[in-house]
């Protein structure tokens, strides 16, 4: 599990190396600051870059806790009925909470590193898309969902400094 957890967090850089320098988004993005401060804590308990996390809830919901669509509640767009057990493993009751949300997004995301551990295909399989094995077999090439996930990440981590 630490291996995938590393994983996780190195199979980020190179992928992001590979991405334009160009800005992907037309204005700055400002994460609120309740999202930055989860994404700092979970990203270090999960071993997940931070603005990964900051560039899924954007994606996601543009940051807003009371986002729906087709089920799925809160900024990383948490289905309840699929995520239930581990809701209730992490304690997580109201998917309107921001860290709670997150919680489960990033534990996800987590069993997912350790399952894939490719960056792109695990951000796919997060967004449920079924392609993931045409990746994994070398027919396709990573989801425009994926990629642009990784190429906000990469902005984030530009305007942080990294």
């Amino acid at each position: 599990m630490q291996k995938a957890k590393a994983t996780l967090a190195m199979a980020l850089l190179p992928l992001l190396a590979m991405l334009p320098l160009q800005a992907v988004h037309a204005a700055p993005i400002k994460v609120p600051e309740e999202v930055r401060q989860a994404s700092a804590e979970l990203g270090s308990m999960y071993n997940i870059c931070p603005e990964l996390l900051q560039a899924m809830c954007f994606k996601e919901s543009s940051f807003d806790p009371y986002a729906e669509n087709g089920g799925c509640i809160g900024v990383m767009q948490i289905d309840p009925e699929w995520h239930g057990e581990r809701m209730e493993r992490l304690g997580v009751k109201d998917l309107t909470d921001t860290r709670g949300n997150m919680l489960v997004g990033a534990d996800y995301l987590s069993e997912l590193a350790g399952r894939y551990e490719d960056i792109g295909i695990v951000l796919m399989a997060y967004n449920g898309d079924s392609s993931i094995w045409d990746v994994m077999d070398g027919t396709a090439g990573i989801s425009r969902y994926a990629s642009e996930i990784l190429a906000l990440s990469a902005e984030l981590e530009r305007g942080n400094g990294k």
